[in-house]
């Protein structure tokens, strides 16, 4: 985020203020070590399609070094150019730059580590407060804008003679990769093709907003998709505080009308609907009707307002997913499918993993409907015969 920094604000008129935070709250973050081993794959990954300077052998910072890092931001809070010296600094932490840390550290001193917290906590009280719980984000205008991902829905918002400092942004939307993949039926066909793990939760709206394009992507490169539904994080011992769940439907929201899907007349299915949906998807895929059943289920989570705990709502489901609602009553009493879920759930962990959407391609491993684009890269790059 830093680093796509300079060039939005070279697009744009506005002042950005920087806050530091280090300690977010443990209980919006419940897989901290996955999530870091995860992150800075992934970072790599989004470094490569914004083509930004991200070193392959880069490693996280020790919890010391970023400490006495956030102690010289805090420290000079109040330089001008500050995200010049913020940019400078995280650099240099990070081994991006040819100056070191410690030389850094040297140039510019740093606080005591009560000082740091005491400033961390109350960024972090103000972050909370606004509604968010996570870094790189930016916040403006009372909505919150996540990492690069998410950049593009601001530069939507702030697109206007009002706000740009040029009287067009040619192709703003490619610039600030406002993807969408599956588009150019022209593309060549890949010359292999792997089979597609897809976990998913129908708890999940992640999971609803990802299904249709990867069903999509699946149908015009010939992939075979294996759906593998895993419970809600809840009903895995994982917390989901209100604030975190807040965030989600309102982000969720926003990228279903980028996508246009509908989405918004919820009926949260946690408990006996989720089981129920469960028990129905392993019939389903008997029948080889995962994906009707799938796309059938969660549009009427997220967007019909159906209720899965309820007869007549399920038999609507049922029967727009071409089943037989007759056959498929007496399969909601069954349990089998809870040691295959169990198996699904721990797939995940052991691929470094912990929540859904999630995609297996091969080596690649994947998480989240916003990185669809990286799953058709791969593929395409089987057109070159590469893995």
């Amino acid at each position: 985020m830093l680093r796509m920094l300079p060039r939005f604000l070279e697009d744009f008129d506005i002042e950005i203020e920087i806050r530091c935070v280090l300690d977010l709250p443990a209980d919006m973050h419940p897989e901290p070590e996955l999530q870091a081993r995860y992150g800075l794959a992934d970072a790599k990954r989004l470094a490569a399609l914004h083509q930004l300077n991200f070193p392959e052998d880069l490693i996280t910072p020790s919890a010391e070094d970023s400490i006495k890092a956030t102690g010289i931001l805090v420290k000079h809070k109040n330089r001008t150019k500050f995200l010049h010296l913020v940019t400078e600094v995280t650099e240099a932490l990070w081994g991006c730059s040819s100056t070191t840390f410690q030389s850094a550290l040297k140039r510019y001193g740093t606080l005591s580590n009560a000082e740091v917290n005491q400033h961390s906590e109350q960024a972090c009280t103000e972050l909370l407060a606004r509604g968010h719980y996570n870094s790189a984000m930016l916040y403006y205008g009372g909505e919150w804008y996540w990492g690069a991902d998410r950049l593009a829905h601001l530069v939507d918002r702030l697109n206007h003679a009002a706000f740009r400092r040029r009287p067009q942004l040619a192709d703003y939307q490619r610039q600030y990769r406002y993807i969408t993949q599956g588009t150019n039926s022209l593309r060549p066909r890949p010359k292999t093709i792997k089979p597609l793990d897809f976990y998913f939760s129908f708890r999940s709206p992640y999971s609803y907003l990802a299904v249709a394009r990867v069903y999509k992507l699946a149908e015009l490169y010939k992939i075979p998709v294996i759906a593998k539904p895993v419970m809600p994080m809840v009903e895995r011992g994982i917390s989901l505080p209100k604030a975190k769940r807040r965030y989600i439907l309102q982000d969720a929201k926003r990228e279903a009308d980028k996508y246009q899907l509908p989405f918004g007349k919820i009926c949260d299915p946690l408990g006996i609907g989720v089981d129920n949906a469960m028990a129905l998807f392993f019939y389903a895929q008997q029948l080889g009707k995962e994906k009707e059943f799938i796309t059938s289920a969660l549009t009427g989570i997220w967007a019909d307002g159906l209720d899965m705990s309820r007869t007549s709502h399920i038999k609507i489901i049922v029967e727009r997913a071409n089943l037989s609602w007759q056959d498929a009553k007496p399969c909601l009493q069954q349990k089998a499918w809870e040691r295959q879920v169990e198996r699904h759930h721990t797939e995940l962990k052991t691929y470094g993993l912990w929540g859904v959407p999630a995609f297996k391609y091969g080596p690649l491993i994947l998480w989240g409907q916003d990185r669809l684009w990286a799953l058709e890269q791969r593929v395409l790059a089987g057109t070159n015969n590469s893995s």
